[in-house]
């Protein structure tokens, strides 16, 4: 690291001494001496001008091409930049984005044709980790597949029905919610779209077929109303009123894009919006204990108190 950073300081300056380049990397004399020393071993036209103001320099001629990242490391940058936006609370992605590109410039530009992915192909947010050791080879294999437009087939185990079944599928996006991968595509078992969270698929294989996505699918017009990943749904107005502190909490953060959120004057809220499926919903507001009532739909209620029925009885 201190070489490149050595050629680069030498590539913006007209000459520096050995002292200078030892000041700014925070290192001996001597060390930078070895570090000259092995970039002309490895052909770096770097001189040298002995005297009061002398000192090392590289020839305008010279031209320093940056070491090219390998595919993983590509593929890393590229979710990386997906994932640090202001939608996800980071304030600075206008500026990440800007380095982002002057990487991908500095690489050609090659790898980012064969990996594109576009803009609103995932969804973001944070929580806890998954832990499977298989998310990182699993998540470069779909994108690649979905870079060549090719299905997949996956051995996934479901663990609410403890099942394993085989899907092949047409893997139309990546999804990143709560901290969890998901791959959203046209499942040729159930003939349906389908999100499979990639921690549950034991195995996948990309086969020799060809697929293309619906014109009229749009991912962020799919998940606008979606907290449940698994099982979306049917969709439902909710209601649910948040007493003090946990109205706070729900109000400092945009959990759905239709949500609307009313302040009573005992500083408890309505938390209202549209949702598919009341699975997530349903855990949500179970999370925040009797801080939370569900006002509508009735059928959440319903299940809401079956629940924590349920809950009661494993104490007894």
């Amino acid at each position: 690291m201190y070489i490149i950073i050595c050629v680069c300081l030498l590539q913006t300056n007209y000459i520096l001494s050995a002292t200078e380049l030892a000041d700014i990397l925070e290192t001996t004399p001597r060390n930078v001496k070895a570090y000259i020393e092995s970039l002309r071993l490895a052909g770096v036209p770097i001189d040298g001008l002995s005297g009061r103001r002398g000192g090392y320099f590289i020839s305008e001629a010279y031209e320093f091409k940056p070491p090219r990242l390998n595919e993983n490391e590509y593929n890393a940058i590229l979710l990386a930049e997906e994932m640090l936006t202001q939608e996800n609370g980071f304030h600075y992605e206008r500026e990440i984005k800007a380095a982002f590109a002057k990487i991908k410039a500095a690489q050609g530009g090659i790898m980012g044709k064969s990996n594109f992915i576009a803009e609103d192909d995932s969804v973001f947010a944070k929580g806890n980790v998954d832990v499977s050791p298989k998310i990182k080879t699993h998540l470069s294999t779909i994108r690649k597949a979905i870079s060549s437009r090719k299905k997949i087939s996956i051995l996934y185990n479901n663990p609410t029905k403890k099942q394993v079944t085989i899907r092949k599928v047409e893997p139309y996006n990546l999804i990143y919610r709560n901290s969890s991968w998901y791959v959203i595509g046209h499942c040729n078992l159930r003939d349906a779209i389908r999100i499979f969270k990639i921690a549950r698929i034991e195995s996948i294989e990309v086969l020799n077929e060809r697929y293309y996505v619906p014109l009229n699918f749009s991912i962020t017009t799919y998940m606008r109303n979606t907290l449940d990943l698994i099982n979306p749904g049917k969709e439902y107005n909710v209601e649910i009123r948040f007493y003090h502190p946990a109205s706070v909490w729900v109000s400092e953060k945009l959990w759905l894009p239709t949500q609307k959120i009313v302040w009573l004057e005992d500083d408890s809220i309505i938390f209202k919006a549209k949702v598919n499926g009341l699975t997530d919903i349903k855990k949500w507001v179970l999370g925040y204990g009797r801080l939370a009532k569900v006002l509508k739909p009735k059928k959440l209620v319903d299940e809401l108190k079956k629940e924590i029925g349920d809950m009661a009885s494993v104490y007894e």
